[in-house]
């Protein structure tokens, strides 16, 4: 995890009053010898409704909150766990999405963390966050303590060269933090044969035999892509480490995550239309939706985001 140097970590309601996930931002800054800004988010909009009722007062509660919301983060910082880390606190007042993805392009911030607010699926503004921000998103599982076993999820079966270099990064990041967590690392791949139904169909009356030899050899293939993946980035892994498993994405993930109790998952988040797998923003989207562990979501190179600063 060595790669991180200008970490944006977003306080909410719930982690400021706690530092499970301030122990872990604080330990990677630590590590990394990076430098941390912290920011509380005031929502505008929340501005505009109260202006709407209590005409007059608006500037008087906007100044009031700010300063409010200042104490609790200078109160913040002053834990010990900042000690000897180059950190900095703010307030930002607007949309929040925006006035975060704004900052990560001002100051050129190469990872965001948040904590969630849901029991199950990541909150809106980390779903926003994944969808748009241009550096990953680490969106930390409110309570979590410990990141023993960490699942990359990769796909092999893609030819082009962003998703193999998307791949790598996975592969990459999630040995590095089961590495620096002394955990495990656990790495899927998930196929199907597609038109399956149209083969086995009358227009086509592929034979049984036919289609299993079909799934055989693809099978094959993504285990060698796989093993290939991670000969390039210099990783061994446990055979029992490595998961190539038929079927759809998002029922194989959430089963892998119970089966061997995954506590983080690095995945890709946007790829490019019409790539199978773990790319499709959609179809990451819906999986994010149900996931219930700390999730990495990392961007293709050359990702820009659709927010200007």
């Amino acid at each position: 995890m060595k790669r991180f140097k200008n970490i944006l970590y977003i306080l909410n309601n719930n982690s400021i009053g706690q530092q499970d996930s301030a122990e872990k931002v604080s330990t990677l800054a630590r590590l990394n010898d990076a430098r941390v800004s912290v920011v509380i988010v005031e929502d505008s909009s929340l501005f505009q409704d109260i202006g709407m009722i209590l005409s007059g007062h608006l500037q008087e509660i906007r100044g009031i909150t700010r300063q409010q919301h200042q104490k609790d983060l200078d109160g913040f910082l002053a834990n010990n766990l900042w000690r000897d880390i180059n950190v900095n606190g703010s307030v930002l007042t607007g949309k929040d999405f925006l006035v975060i993805i704004q900052k990560v392009l001002t100051d050129k911030h190469d990872l965001v963390i948040k904590e969630e607010t849901l029991e199950a699926g990541i909150d809106p503004l980390a779903m926003r966050l994944v969808r748009k921000c241009p550096c990953p998103v680490w969106v930390i599982k409110r309570g979590a303590t410990k990141f023993r076993r960490i699942l990359g999820a990769v796909d092999v079966g893609a030819e082009f060269a962003e998703t193999q270099e998307l791949n790598k990064k996975i592969v990459e990041l999630t040995f590095s933090l089961a590495q620096r967590e002394q955990g495990e690392a656990h790495y899927l791949h998930t196929w199907r044969l597609e038109y399956e139904v149209m083969l086995r169909g009358p227009r086509f009356s592929v034979a049984p035999e036919e289609i299993l030899k079909l799934k055989q050899t693809l099978s094959e293939q993504r285990h060698s892509g796989l093993q290939k993946l991670l000969d390039s980035v210099n990783v061994s892994a446990q055979p029992d480490h490595v998961h190539i498993r038929e079927g759809e994405s998002e029922a194989l993930l959430n089963q892998l995550i119970n089966a061997f109790e995954i506590d983080v998952v690095v995945m890709g988040s946007i790829g490019r239309s019409g790539i199978p797998g773990f790319l499709i923003g959609n179809r990451a989207e819906k999986m994010l939706s149900k996931i219930n562990c700390t999730v990495l979501t990392v961007k293709p190179d050359g990702f820009i985001s659709p927010i200007t600063i």
